[in-house]
């Protein structure tokens, strides 16, 4: 599965896709490491100041003022013509008042970097759905889940993009909570959930669906790399040692795994209720079981 690591879980080139790409200057570093802004046909402002198209008010900034003239043949950028107006920039360590940028180039000013980056529109839906996320937390509640996985199942249709997710639950629940207090199962949950962290990626979403059960949304992820981080989850868990007190318990937990490889859904709650269908059959099965659509557009 690629771009496992990224915050924005894609890598296009591997992938094909109809729809146009758009340009985009990034800030890769700096107090607004992740702002963006699109560029336009027309020549723009780069700026510290209000009148700026593109404004930066970090405030480690001096003031600076950057004329730019996008050079495009149709719908491809082939260069951007920059003016230093105020102020200074750098280009591979060199200060220029003049300069041609193109697809893939950096650029500094002070200690904040940029970079022109050519983009498909949904890359930066996703990249502001885990912006979103990463200010809520690692694991969501009800509402906030169901409210991402919605929006990746809308970006998915409708620019046909690949989307998986895992339905997973703790085996024998209600035997745990008649065995443990409340404050000994938080601490088997927090435990759990450094384990869990070794396997989602900051561009997965994870959230509790009901009090023993966990959605687990996986944008940009076909079916086998999602079956490939079921397994992985499901051998975390099971070889885990989770201390209560001057006790040792093991755990295991029940999968289903679902993705748009399989059917095209017409509706998120098509989706999930085949993850619940998948979910329901792997826990009547016994401990640790991991069950999942087994033909591929089927």
């Amino acid at each position: 599965m690629h771009g496992r690591e990224r915050i924005v879980p894609i890598n296009v080139a591997e992938d094909s896709s109809n729809v146009e790409k758009s340009y985009y200057i990034f800030v890769l570093s700096g107090e607004e490491s992740n702002d963006f802004f699109r560029v336009p046909e027309e020549t723009f402002l780069i700026g510290s100041s209000f009148g700026c198209d593109f404004h930066l008010s970090d405030r480690k900034i001096s003031p600076f003022s950057i004329e730019a003239k996008p050079c495009y043949s149709g719908n491809e950028l082939k260069k951007l013509k920059i003016t230093v107006l105020k102020g200074r920039i750098h280009i591979a360590g060199k200060a220029v008042k003049r300069c041609e940028l193109k697809v893939g180039d950096f650029f500094r000013i002070k200690n904040t970097v940029f970079k022109l980056e050519s983009v498909y529109p949904f890359e930066i839906d996703y990249r502001n759905l885990v912006v979103e996320k990463l200010k809520k937390g690692f694991i969501l509640g009800k509402d906030d889940i169901l409210h991402f996985f919605k929006k990746f199942f809308d970006i998915s249709r409708k620019y046909h993009r690949p989307l998986s997710i895992i339905l997973f639950k703790v085996d024998y629940f209600k035997l745990l909570k008649q065995t443990f207090s409340e404050k000994a199962i938080e601490q088997i949950y927090r435990e759990a959930r450094m384990i869990l962290k070794k396997y989602i990626r900051k561009s997965d979403f994870i959230g509790r669906v009901e009090e023993d059960k966990y959605l687990i949304v996986l944008p940009e992820t076909h079916h086998n790399g999602a079956v490939t981080v079921a397994k992985r989850l499901s051998s975390g868990i099971k070889n885990a040692v989770f201390r209560v007190g001057n006790e040792s318990h093991t755990f295991t937990i029940s999968q289903g795994v679902v993705s748009l490889d399989c059917h095209h859904y017409k509706t998120p709650i098509d989706f999930l209720n085949a993850g619940e269908k998948f979910l329901d059959k792997a826990a009547k099965k016994g401990k640790g079981i991991i069950e999942f659509c087994r033909e591929i557009n089927a």
